[in-house]
């Protein structure tokens, strides 16, 4: 009975809405990967002994590390997107479940039994 009461059905994403969601974060992940792999993985100024590096002086990263770095960024920044729009689609069912809520609610006031007491 509670079907019967549902007022919005989530409709089917669209083009954009699927580019938004899957394709911004594939573009950012494929870019980060074809990043590190021209790069060859390289990171300069890496010091295995921690008192020989001193973060207070500036050394110089050539042109690897930097597109190592951008790189990795890129692939967060693909990951943080993703866990955004899973977040955003959970409050999204979280409203609609409590909009069903309310329809029961106000079915239990008009008729003084539950939906699905029958």
């Amino acid at each position: 009975m509670l079907e019967i009461l549902r007022t919005s059905k989530q409709p089917k994403a669209g083009p954009f809405v699927l580019f938004v969601r899957w394709g911004i974060p594939a573009i950012f992940t494929i870019f980060g990967i074809v990043l590190i792999v021209v790069a060859h993985g390289h990171l300069t100024g890496v010091q295995d002994n921690m008192a020989e590096s001193n973060v207070f002086t500036s050394t110089l990263t050539d042109r690897d590390s930097v597109l190592s770095a951008v790189g990795v960024a890129s692939i967060v920044i693909a990951l943080m997107f993703l866990l955004l729009s899973w977040m955003l689609r959970l409050n999204a069912d979280e409203s609609g479940e409590r909009a069903d809520e309310d329809n029961a609610r106000d079915y239990f006031r008009r008729t003084g039994h539950w939906p699905d007491e029958g």
